[in-house]
């Protein structure tokens, strides 16, 4: 149950859940390749991470590029795809390419990770997929996104036999404080964390560390299949 010299890729790993989930593997002595859009991101990330690891500009919903990077690696033994594309108050906008992004990045882009990381692998690979909780407690105007992380978790499942003995889960995080939430919210942010926090059993908001932990105790305990883990304070619940 440990990384120690084994070469684990996030796909989406330039800030938030990817960026300490790849800090999380670099501490346990994994080899780590990070992805991300952002150039500038992805240089930020590396300041962060050191030399050790490796960072790769990349559109998780690029297949080509998906496929260049994966297949150009001797070996991996587990990946983690964070990307996702968030688009709340869209409900059914007239544009359809508007709602495309949520189901593009978050499926598809599971879907090319594990089509070019499988052939890779071998068994005790592991292969994690993120989703959340809004398909189980739907926001309003995320649909299409909610529709993307029910779609993750089944497929994952799905792969769990498909792949085995390699493993597929899923983690399924809450609100988790990413800078992600920092644009989303905006001016709004401190309001709504703070609503957020007094309705969550715990009486806070996630962190990113909290997730990237229950992330790699997906990668490193080889009796854990086809699950989704729930990391979200009990929100769930309430």
């Amino acid at each position: 149950m440990s990384l120690k010299n084994q070469i684990v890729v996030v796909l989406g790993g330039s800030s938030g859940i990817g960026l300490a989930t790849a800090k999380a593997a670099l501490e346990e002595g994994a080899q780590v390749v990070i992805t991300g859009r952002s150039r500038d991101k992805l240089d930020a990330a590396k300041s962060q991470l050191g030399s050790e690891a490796r960072a790769v500009a990349l559109d998780a919903a690029d297949e080509a590029g998906t496929r260049a990077l994966l297949e150009a690696m001797p070996h991996i033994d587990h990946v983690f795809i964070t990307a996702g594309s968030v688009t709340f108050g869209a409900g059914l906008a007239p544009e359809t390419a508007k709602l495309r992004p949520a189901m593009e990045t978050r499926f598809w882009g599971a879907l090319y990770a594990a089509k070019y990381a499988a052939p890779k692998m071998s068994a005790g690979g592991s292969i994690t997929f993120m989703s959340g909780t809004s398909h189980l407690k739907p926001i309003a105007g995320a649909s299409i996104g909610s529709a993307s992380c029910a779609a993750v978790e089944a497929f994952a499942r799905s792969l769990a036999i498909d792949l085995a003995p390699i493993r597929v889960n899923t983690i399924r995080p809450g609100f988790i404080d990413t800078p992600l939430i920092d644009g989303l919210l905006g001016e709004h942010r401190d309001a709504i964390v703070a609503r957020e926090s007094e309705r969550l059993p715990v009486g806070r908001i996630g962190r990113a560390d909290e997730v990237a932990d229950a992330v790699l105790f997906l990668m490193k305990n080889g009796y854990v299949n086809g699950i989704v883990l729930t990391v979200d304070g009990g929100r769930l619940l309430t």
